[in-house]
């Protein structure tokens, strides 16, 4: 039979009512919340010193060590914020569906916000279309199963995406890295050839 403890339901005024979307259905109230906090995010990271000093000290934390910034103290503070934020992800499923607490309840939401933040290349409007492809897919799965095909087709198809982007990005990267060396290198030679050329000038001119 199994173990499967459950806490009491909620009282129905702590529920969260979902948002009729018509013929496709319904979805969680809480994903005006999600809006919210990933404009809240862009806003913070983009427009704030804390934003400023967050992403200085994950480019590099030598340069940010010599600009003032305790580089430690900033990935301790982002760990705990983004911890935070982390754990309003099974309040959906807690306060729009189950209403209780038990050991069915979904677990990995964490790594699954992780594959998605990798998808949406940290961007909130990237994480947006990368959370609706992989709801998309999550909600396929079992449409493939009642086809007859096997439903974990949606899962290594979600694994291989994932995997795309992150070496496309980092091939991408490396791509700039590069032509960005060749192109300074580039003209420290052209600085040099000329002031060769200034120097034999001025020697000529003596």
């Amino acid at each position: 039979v199994g173990n499967n403890n459950t806490t009491g339901e909620m009282h129905e005024s702590g529920w969260i009512p979902g948002i009729d979307m018509g013929a496709a259905g319904e979805i969680y109230g809480l994903v005006i919340l999600a809006v919210l906090l990933g404009i809240g995010y862009w806003i913070v990271l983009n427009r704030t010193r804390f934003g400023f000093d967050l992403r200085a000290s994950g480019a590099s934390e030598s340069a940010a060590s010599a600009s003032g910034v305790d580089p430690k103290r900033m990935v301790l503070t982002a760990m705990l914020l983004s911890g935070a934020i982390a754990g309003l992800a099974g309040l959906p499923i807690l306060l729009g569906d189950s209403h209780t607490y038990n050991l069915s309840f979904p677990t990995g939401i964490g790594f699954l916000g992780i594959g998605i933040a990798l998808l949406g290349r940290n961007s909130p409007v990237g994480i947006a279309f990368a959370a609706l492809l992989w709801a998309w897919l999550d909600k396929a799965s079992p449409e493939l199963d009642f086809h007859g095909y096997d439903k974990e087709i949606a899962v290594i198809m979600q694994g291989l995406i994932v995997l795309s982007v992150v070496v496309s990005y980092e091939a991408v990267r490396e791509w700039g890295l590069r032509r960005q060396q060749r192109r300074v290198g580039a003209e420290l030679a052209a600085g040099h050839v000329l002031g060769a050329n200034n120097t034999t000038k001025e020697v000529a001119g003596r």
